[in-house]
């Protein structure tokens, strides 16, 4: 089978390795959709830690076709959104923090590949009214469902999304889910603030035109906003959403900052606001729920670009580019 391997900077091989066997536990899936992922790109540019040589890709669905001892034969067919990771459910780390961060955990074999194995539990079904590409985003779906589940929606008026990209689109969409009433989207790109309507964002914002501290402030009487989400990973913007929020404001970071960074923000203003910020990072406990609530979201639009296997290095460059929403590998 082939797959892609990574060696360092924009280093990419096409590799021709040995067909995979699911052991016991595990099924083999040919992969049908791969995600390409911000953190793909932070690797590459060496702000996010990893080893090469290695197979990247970690969002993927496809369809189980073969499995180990110990799973039945009826699943051999399910069309699955594939976990990276799996989880025991029992360890000190599920139990006090999250099964995505499970003390014991398998990681299935990356997914930049034809195939991958998966622990079975990590091969979660999706609903017949889901496509496979669409389901591919299910991981980081999950990333952004976990994040808007740590805050406290029931009493929020206004909630801000800085970052129209495809983690800034799924909080738009689960803010809505939750009922919030007003949802500011802050966005450059014209084609990402028409998308985030299709999400459930009824006040956009192109920080070209206008300062979002003002922006704010206009569109909520002057209170500022009960929530703000930061979804690019820059922190000057988690700065700026400390700053919009109201007093006693939840601030919630779901973009990932590059490794070391350092949050520019007066402590003292921070503390006496009573700000809460919560860092979101995984799929918490909601994977396997998610793939049904991605049936709910207008999410036509989000697919804006498809590469063969052989183009993970351009798909990778491109998304670095910020060209689309979402860009796809299709094995």
């Amino acid at each position: 089978m082939k797959q892609i391997t990574w060696h360092g900077g924009t280093n990419f091989t096409v590799d021709h390795v040995d067909n995979l066997l699911p052991p016991d536990g595990w099924v083999l899936v040919k992969i049908d959709t791969v995600g390409v992922c911000g953190t793909d790109v932070h690797i590459t540019q060496g702000l996010f830690p990893a080893t090469p040589p290695s197979v990247l890709g970690h969002e993927a669905s496809g369809i189980i076709e073969d499995v180990g001892k110990g799973v039945k034969k009826n699943r051999i067919g399910d069309r699955v959104a594939l976990n990276i990771t799996s989880s025991c459910g029992k360890c000190e780390y599920c139990l006090n923090w999250t099964i995505s961060r499970c003390k014991y955990s398998q990681n299935s074999t990356p997914f930049f590949a034809e195939y991958s194995i998966v622990p079975q539990m990590s091969a979660v079904k999706i609903p017949n009214e889901l496509n496979l590409e669409i389901a591919c985003m299910t991981e980081p779906a999950s990333c952004c469902l976990s994040g808007v589940n740590m805050l406290s929606t029931n009493e929020a008026s206004t909630a801000v999304v800085i970052g129209g990209g495809i983690m800034g689109q799924f909080c738009v969409g689960f803010l809505k889910q939750s009922g919030v009433p007003n949802i500011i989207l802050s966005e450059p790109v014209k084609s990402r603030r028409e998308i985030a309507v299709d999400m459930g964002a009824n006040i956009l914002h192109n920080p070209n035109d206008s300062k979002i501290e003002d922006f704010v402030i206009e569109n909520t009487l002057g209170n500022g906003a009960d929530i703000a989400i930061e979804a690019v990973g820059n922190p000057d913007l988690v700065a700026k959403c400390i700053e919009i929020v109201k007093p006693k404001g939840q601030v919630l970071m779901i973009g990932v900052s590059p490794d070391r960074s350092h949050l520019p923000v007066n402590l003292y203003e921070m503390h006496y606001r009573e700000i809460v910020l919560k860092g979101a990072f995984g799929r918490g406990e909601v994977f396997s729920e998610t793939p049904n609530l991605l049936t709910q979201l207008n999410l036509d639009r989000m697919i804006s670009g498809r590469y063969e296997l052989n183009e993970v290095k351009k798909a990778i460059a491109d998304s670095a580019e910020g060209k689309g929403i979402k860009l796809v590998v299709k094995p």
